[in-house]
């Protein structure tokens, strides 16, 4: 009898050793595609990051070009005002004040484009 009894646990614990097992084995499979997962939530940060520093490049150029047309006041966007500077000097435009235009801002934005990136979401 206690033969039979050890051969009883031994099934029990062999039973409970396959049913480890094929837990273990749901848990793995879970587990890699959990770090699928998160490989693709860190290239979607850092694409995310390459599109802030974009923006923040941006802002940057932007607010440098506002800055610099606070060099030109009202007077200078009126109509008629370029013709009267023209005929007053009677000299050749060599500056924006000379032309019969009003100033035209500086360029705006300049954006670094990076080829050499492998990723296939944003640059």
């Amino acid at each position: 009898m206690t033969l039979e009894r050890d051969i009883a646990a031994k099934q029990k614990e062999l039973e409970a050793l396959k049913k480890i097992n094929a837990l273990t084995a749901s848990m793995r499979q879970q587990l890699d595609s959990l770090a699928v997962e998160v490989t693709k939530m860190h290239e979607n940060a850092e694409s995310v990051a390459n599109v802030m520093s974009n923006w923040d490049s941006i802002i940057r150029s932007i607010s440098q070009a506002s800055l610099s047309l606070l060099q030109y006041s009202e007077r200078d966007y009126e109509v008629g005002v370029w013709d009267q500077e023209n005929n007053v000097s009677k000299k050749k435009p060599t500056t924006p004040q000379d032309l019969k235009e009003a100033p035209l801002p500086e360029t705006l934005v300049r954006v670094k484009v990076d080829n050499d990136q492998d990723s296939g979401g944003l640059n």
